[in-house]
C-alpha cells in the first residue's frame, strides 16, 4: 500500500464518502460567507461599524463581553491538556493548528498589515457604543486573531466530530467569536471574515497531519 503524504491528506478531508461537515453545519458557515460579501459590498469598513454599531442592548453587551473569550489563544492550551489524555495525535493537532495560528496572524497584523487602526481610532470613542469594563485595542487591526483561533479550534473539533450533531454548535460558537469582535469594536467586519477564511484553512491543514498519521498507522 502506498504510504500516504501531505497533500492526499490534506485533500482527503473534502473529499469523505460522508462529508466530515454536515449540510447544516455547512449551510450556517455559507449564510455567513454569503452576508459577509453583501454587507462588505455595500458599505466601505467604517461606514459598515457605525451602522452595525447602533443596534446594542444590555443583553448582548454582557453576552458579547464574555463570548468573546471563545477566541482566546489560552484555549489551544486547554484542548492540547485535554486531548494529551483522551487521544495524543488530537493534541499534536491543536498544538500545530496554535502555532500556525500565532505565526500567520503575527505575520498578518504585525509585519504585512502593521499599524492599521482599529475602530476606536479609526472612528473614535466618542461615535461608539462602547461596553465598560472592555480594554480596548488601538492598532494592528487586520485579521482578527480571536476568530482566526475560534474558527481553527472549533472546525478542529467539528472534523474531529464529523459523524456527531454537536458540530452546529461548533460553528455557531466560532461565529459568536467572530461577530463579538465587531459588537465590542475591536474589529470590524472584514477582519472577522479574514479570520474565519485563515482559521479554517488552518484547521483543515492541521486536521490533515491526523489524518496522515492515522493512515500511516493500519
Amino acid at each position: 500500500m502506498k504510504k500516504p503524504n501531505f497533500l492526499s491528506t490534506f485533500f482527503s478531508l473534502f473529499s469523505y464518502k460522508d462529508s466530515p461537515l454536515k449540510k447544516g453545519t455547512l449551510l450556517l458557515y455559507v449564510i455567513f460567507i454569503m452576508l459577509s460579501i453583501i454587507l462588505l459590498s455595500l458599505y466601505d469598513k467604517k461606514q459598515l461599524h457605525l451602522e452595525l454599531n447602533q443596534y446594542h442592548n444590555g443583553f448582548f453587551d454582557a453576552f458579547f463581553k464574555y463570548t468573546t473569550f471563545l477566541g482566546d489563544g489560552i484555549l489551544f492550551g486547554v484542548f492540547i491538556v485535554l486531548f494529551f489524555f483522551i487521544k495524543r495525535r488530537m493534541a499534536l493537532v491543536f498544538a500545530i493548528s496554535g502555532v500556525l495560528t500565532l505565526l500567520l496572524t503575527h505575520l498578518f497584523k504585525k509585519i504585512i498589515f502593521r499599524g492599521l487602526p482599529r475602530p476606536i481610532e479609526l472612528i473614535g470613542a466618542d461615535q461608539l457604543h462602547l461596553i465598560e469594563g472592555v480594554k480596548m485595542a488601538h492598532w494592528n487591526t487586520f485579521p482578527s486573531g480571536h476568530t482566526t483561533t475560534a474558527f481553527a479550534i472549533f472546525t478542529i473539533l467539528i472534523l474531529y466530530n464529523y459523524r456527531n450533531r454537536i458540530q452546529y454548535l461548533w460553528i455557531l460558537l466560532a461565529i459568536i467569536a467572530g461577530v463579538s469582535r465587531v459588537y465590542l469594536s475591536q474589529h470590524f467586519w472584514i477582519d472577522i471574515f479574514v479570520g474565519s477564511v485563515l482559521g479554517i484553512l488552518i484547521a483543515f491543514i492541521s486536521m490533515s497531519f491526523y489524518n496522515e498519521r492515522k493512515l500511516s498507522n493500519e
